[in-house]
């Protein structure tokens, strides 16, 4: 990425701004929509939207409550680039619509006021006064952290020992931070703390008790120690992984042990989170501690343990609610058995095979739930092309399924291949049943050709040799459309004579490496040649040549 230099060195001076008054038709603003000012404490950014700047651009630093500017800004850099590839990898400076000044060298620390100045459309003064305000006080760093204590659920609270130093931007010395605000935080945790006149801190910290585990596999949080306001010259935080005590016993008690919802469907669960105190009484987990079910995502518990998720009803596959990865409690898990009502889907996935000559055959197992009476279920075989949203209807079957409970065997065979995509059975819901899920899975192969073939030579005289040569490609499956030779393979050579319908095979031979093939047989009667590669791999499609007649004398 290429930097830009608009003007000079900024200089630490005062200057008045004497405004002009231009002629009122004529005068404009060049930056009618506005632009984004801001300051990071060293810095300050500007903003225009675009590459183009105005002229004569100048940012004025004032002490509030004085017009008198103590420093003036007249040389700015782009703003480097986080992500040189985005948009693309070659975007250019029209792309880069941020500047910012170098680091200021200010006589005072303190707050200072912002002032953007550029020429108008004709020349004239433009002024926006107060548009960021600099914060110029020393830049915080923790240099070093130390807990004292081991935390566990009922007692959390350690004490937390720091030292943190504050850069100066006037000499870019780091001396010790007095009464500086610092936060002390974890995952679930957080409470401000101030460094005293060395710049040390001595304080206590709470963890909440939902936090999970920090790293591997033994229990322990993370503290950290941090400036309150991060920056952007490097790390200024501080953490130390903390070892809890012992993890109590925890229990997961639902409120039903089983649901009964449409099959498809996600049905409510809920329940309480609790744990065997050290008095050996169960209390609630700290609110906010993260339970799963296994589709219906996290849910957190309130403050009385209790919780509320959702569990996908998946035919009479139990369901089930879990706490894993807590630093604090054991794990645990509740089971739901389910109970599909009035429904029908497929479960257990689809087979589904895709033959080298290009035919799709699928089964499925479609499950019918509490039928009232004998139904005749409407089954649609469903294709979506890869890349595409739309699923097209491709066959349809009916399977009948008895009163009550039944799983019957849905089949689709010999269908031809439209190209790579996904194929599923789905269950087209009728007046008092509902749809279940469908079954899916993708089927795709590697396309194959023998575009070139050729048996010579023509005519030929009987006993003399025939030369049969060709070429076998194939494409690959995320570029259907570039082909190349297929090396390795083997083709075997057909032979039909004149007058006869049954091929003979008269022979085999192997592609060289770039799909090229050559192999002789000895003329004996008219007929017609032909090469396949019809003993394809499993990700592979067979393929024909084009028929060649050598007329024999």
């Amino acid at each position: 990425m290429r930097k830009r230099s608009l003007a000079a060195l900024c200089t630490a001076t005062a200057l008045g701004v004497v405004l002009a008054i231009p002629t009122a038709a004529l005068a404009a603003d060049p930056q009618p929509s506005g632009f984004k000012a801001w300051t990071d404490g060293t810095r300050v950014h500007l903003d225009f939207g675009g590459s183009k700047l105005p002229q004569h651009l100048k940012v004025n630093l004032r002490k509030p409550g004085s017009d008198a500017p103590v420093a003036t800004v007249t040389s700015f850099e782009s703003t480097p680039d986080e992500d040189p590839c985005s948009p693309s990898c070659d975007d250019d400076n029209d792309s880069e619509t941020g500047i910012r000044s170098s680091p200021l060298r200010l006589a005072d620390l303190g707050t200072y006021s912002v002032d953007v100045l550029y020429d108008g459309t004709q020349g004239e003064p433009i002024v926006h006064k107060d548009k960021a305000t600099l914060t110029y006080g020393l830049i915080p760093r923790v240099t070093d952290l130390d807990v004292d204590g081991s935390p566990s659920l009922e007692n959390r609270t350690v004490t937390v020992k720091g030292e943190a130093v504050g850069l100066d931007p006037r000499d870019d010395i780091e001396r010790p931070l007095p009464n500086g605000k610092l936060i002390l935080e974890s995952a679930g945790a957080s409470t401000p703390v101030f460094t005293d006149a060395s710049g040390h801190i001595t304080a206590p910290f709470t963890f909440a008790g939902t936090e999970k585990v920090a790293s591997g596999s033994i229990p322990r949080v993370r503290v950290t120690l941090r400036p309150e306001q991060e920056r952007e010259n490097g790390p200024r935080a501080q953490s130390r992984d903390v070892q809890t005590g012992p993890r109590p016993t925890a229990r997961i008690t639902l409120d039903t042990a089983l649901v009964k919802a449409p099959d498809g469907s996600k049905a409510p669960v809920s329940g309480r989170l609790t744990f065997k105190g050290a008095d050996g009484t169960w209390k609630p987990a700290p609110a906010g501690t993260w339970v799963r079910s296994r589709d219906g995502g996290p849910a957190q518990t309130g403050a009385d343990g209790r919780f509320a998720t959702q569990i996908l009803v998946n035919g009479r596959i139990s369901g089930l609610v879990t706490l894993t990865g807590s630093a604090w409690l054991g794990n645990s898990n509740a089971t739901v058995a389910v109970d599909p009502s009035t429904s029908a889907g497929f479960h257990g996935g689809l087979s589904a095979t895709l033959t080298a000559d290009r035919k799709v055959s699928l089964t499925g197992k479609l499950s019918a739930y509490d039928l009232p009476a004998p139904a005749k279920l409407k089954v649609l075989v469903e294709f979506q092309p890869s890349g595409s949203s739309e699923w097209i209807t491709k066959a349809t079957r009916y399977s009948a399924a008895p009163a009550g409970d039944s799983t019957r065997a849905v089949t689709a065979a010999g269908l031809p291949y439209p190209g790579p995509g996904s194929w599923r059975l789905r269950y087209v819901a009728a007046p008092g049943i509902p749809a279940g899920p469908a079954g899916g899975s993708f089927l795709a192969r590697v396309n194959t050709a023998i575009p070139e073939f050729n048996a010579t030579p023509e005519p030929v005289k009987a006993g003399k040799p025939i030369g049969i040569t060709g070429k076998l490609t194939h494409t690959r499956y995320y570029n259907e459309t570039t082909w190349s030779g297929y090396g390795g393979q083997p083709v075997r050579i057909y032979f039909r004579a004149t007058g006869a319908t049954a091929w003979t095979l008269a022979g085999s031979t192997t592609t060289a490496a770039d799909g090229t093939f050559k192999t002789f047989f000895t003329a004996a009667k008219d007929g017609v040649w032909q090469a396949r590669y019809d003993q394809a791999t499993y990700d592979h499609f067979n393929a024909t040549s084009r028929e060649d007649l050598v007329d024999v004398q």
